[in-house]
């Protein structure tokens, strides 16, 4: 085992509410990480900064931002989890895996620095500011990996903050309702950044962001209409080109010279499989070369998004779903909403359920078969039938099927 899969696996034997069975909420708090980067020497404040928070669109849009900014020629570092296939994706710099031997440095440092009491989430978001530190980042974009107000990546000092959407989710963590979720987002707020939120966030969510927002001394900023339009940026999927829409106007409203950006991105936007995606919309091909769509969505809006944009692009083949889900969902009240938002199965669609890759927190197939009228497969598998499939529900589920597949030629 190399030094840097030796360190990989120390840190991994640090409590991850990722994947963990007790209640997740046991441990947030911020003065864990605080005082780990005190005594690392603060290197979250020597590097600008962006912070992204939401329910859906979140990794996205912080990808988008990084497109934008490296294509404007900066150096860029990009945080973000849960990872499809490798861990090293959770950290990037220049759009690529950030150096071995700084990823390691990064880990041995930040375990001499542990006093014990962090997480491994916590470690992890340090090792990556260390990490865009001393790989010269010019900027550094930062997803959140739950809620916002006590996520580790709430250490930061940015430039921008963006609220990409809210939805209910997490609700064992964040809240009962729209208006708890959208408050323990808004904590990503902070006075001197530029404030954002994506576009359709429902009315009372929205009140509350605004509200932290003033609390912050400032405005909360939405993106206009036509931005995705303008630029040429198509996608079958609304919630895309809005997610286009505010990583564009965060770039615009950046301090100089990071504002060029913006202009960067929409010269990407045209341009075929510039701004794709792993796991958002991705088509790949199975070995026998029918098509699958891979789709991470996993909340009743973004599911119901891509059901309808997959009906839509494949309109006259036999489709096949195969759909995964955390134990954190409630796949009758999932079942009810998408029903109501797309209606039935229609004829020619089979649907599966399976588990959502190996993830501890896999909800059961069986139970949610019985929900959605649909087959429970025993393990990860691909049904032979439909001529195209969409893999989707899980990012766990995703990231399985993944290797299973291969790019096409002509995307």
């Amino acid at each position: 085992m190399n030094r840097l899969a030796r360190l990989w696996t120390e840190l991994c034997a640090r409590t991850d509410y990722e994947s963990c069975r007790r209640p997740r909420a046991a441990r947030f708090r911020l003065d864990t990480i605080h005082g780990l980067l005190e005594r690392l020497q603060n290197p979250h404040l020597t590097v600008p900064s962006i912070h992204v928070a939401g329910s859906k669109g979140k990794g996205t849009v912080s990808h988008f931002l990084e497109r934008g900014l490296r294509a404007a020629g900066f150096r860029t570092g990009l945080y973000t989890s849960p990872h499809l296939s490798d861990w090293r994706e959770r950290i990037r710099v220049d759009g690529s895996f950030a150096p071995d031997e700084h990823l390691a440095d990064a880990f041995q440092a930040v375990l001499e620095a542990s006093d014990g009491e962090e997480t491994f989430f916590d470690l992890l978001t340090a090792a990556a500011i260390l990490t865009f530190q001393a790989s010269g980042c010019d900027i550094m974009i930062l997803e959140t990996g739950l809620g916002g107000r006590f996520d580790s990546t709430n250490i930061l000092k940015p430039m921008a903050s963006a609220v990409t959407s809210i939805e209910l989710e997490h609700v064992d963590v964040l809240g009962p309702d729209l208006a708890s979720i959208a408050f323990e987002k808004a904590g990503i707020f902070k006075p001197e950044a530029t404030l954002w939120c994506g576009r359709n966030i429902p009315e009372n969510a929205m009140k509350v962001l605004s509200e932290q927002a003033a609390l912050c001394d400032g405005h909360l900023h939405i993106p206009t209409t036509g931005a995705a339009a303008a630029a040429g940026f198509e996608h079958p999927q609304a919630h895309m080109r809005d997610n286009f829409a505010l990583a564009d106007a965060v770039l615009a409203t950046l301090p100089k010279p990071f504002a060029k950006s913006a202009e960067f991105l929409r010269n990407l936007a045209p341009q075929p499989g510039a701004l794709a995606l792993p796991g958002r919309w991705e088509r790949r091909l199975l070995p026998d070369g029918r098509s699958v769509i891979l789709d991470v969505a996993h909340s009743a809006n973004s599911l119901a998004s891509v059901l309808q944009a997959f009906r839509r692009s494949y309109p006259n083949q036999k489709r096949g779903v195969i759909l995964a889900l955390r134990d954190d969902k409630d796949p009758q009240e999932l079942a009810d909403s998408l029903s109501e938002r797309v209606g039935p199965h229609p004829l020619g669609e089979q649907w599966w359920t399976a588990p959502a890759g190996d993830h501890p927190r896999s909800a059961d197939p069986v139970r949610i078969a019985a929900c959605l009228g649909a087959t429970a497969l025993e393990g990860v598998a691909l049904p032979a039938d439909p001529e195209v499939l969409l893999v989707t529900g899980s990012t766990y589920l995703v990231g399985a099927v993944r290797p299973q597949t291969e790019a096409p030629s002509n995307p």
